[in-house]
């Protein structure tokens, strides 16, 4: 499938509004990678860079592959020590047994798993690690969440593309990946305190949400109105909201 951008029109939001990952998440990556073994990393689907970020303090080379202008421009502005490379996973090219981590975080769905998966394992050097994360839509509480349920399954609906549906897969396809074998799979609770604005920034943040928005002769409006239902439920208070992700590393077979 030729590569249509999702979020050129939300890169703002997307690096103002989406939370990081857990720090424990990224110290039990990098337990696993000796000081020896950190000169090159990759992260695929790397968005505006809040993965490559943690990657550049620990490796001495890290190539972003992001193949939105708009987000690899974000990428650009933060990391300017990271390569970048304007390209999908799947069209990537990389010298084989060349890379000690390469990281997938919340992207696997966007990419035909097979074709990239095949790709890590003939980039990584032998007995190199492969670390892809993802979480969940989050829950923010049976009230918040009755919102957002009405949107996703109401103006939201249409312009979601069919595959965020595999999310709910992507755990098997890294289980089966054919020589990589899976050292470690964990959860990590990542439960973010959000004022409602932000909350709503997140939603503006994804690529249906901020498609609909489009549609509409306000969209600013719209997103201050989202603002608005989540204070009538919650008030002023902060909405702690779970972002909780799961983690497997995998490495190459040597």
């Amino acid at each position: 499938m030729p590569f249509e951008p999702r979020f050129s029109h939300a890169a703002d939001a997307f690096d103002r509004y989406r939370p990081d990952y857990p720090s424990a998440l990224y110290d039990r990556i990098f337990a696993q990678i000796p000081e020896s073994h950190r000169l090159r990393a990759m992260d695929l689907g790397a968005g505006t860079g809040s993965v490559s970020d943690h990657l550049a303090a620990r490796f001495r080379e890290v190539i972003a592959v992001e193949p939105d202008a708009a987000m690899a421009a974000k990428i650009a502005e933060r990391l300017p020590s990271v390569s970048i490379r304007r390209v999908t996973a799947e069209e990537c090219a990389q010298p084989p047994g060349s890379v000690d981590l390469i990281t997938i975080a919340n992207a696997l769905h966007w990419m035909d798993a097979p074709r990239v998966l095949a790709n890590a394992r003939l980039w990584l050097r032998p007995d190199a690690l492969l670390a892809v994360f993802d979480r969940p839509l989050p829950k923010a509480g049976a009230s918040i969440d009755a919102i957002t349920l009405s949107e996703l399954r109401g103006p939201w609906k249409s312009h979601r593309d069919p595959r965020l549906k595999r999310d709910l897969i992507w755990q098997d396809q890294v289980r089966a990946a054919p020589g990589l074998a899976v050292i470690e799979e964990a959860s990590f609770s990542n439960i973010i305190p959000m004022t409602a604005a932000d909350y709503a920034g997140f939603w503006r943040s994804t690529s249906y949400g901020s498609a609909y928005a489009r549609t509409l002769p306000d969209p600013e409006a719209y997103w201050k109105d989202l603002e608005a239902r989540f204070v009538a439920v919650a008030g002023h208070a902060a909405i702690p909201v779970d972002f909780s992700p799961t983690l497997i590393l995998s490495r190459k077979n040597a």
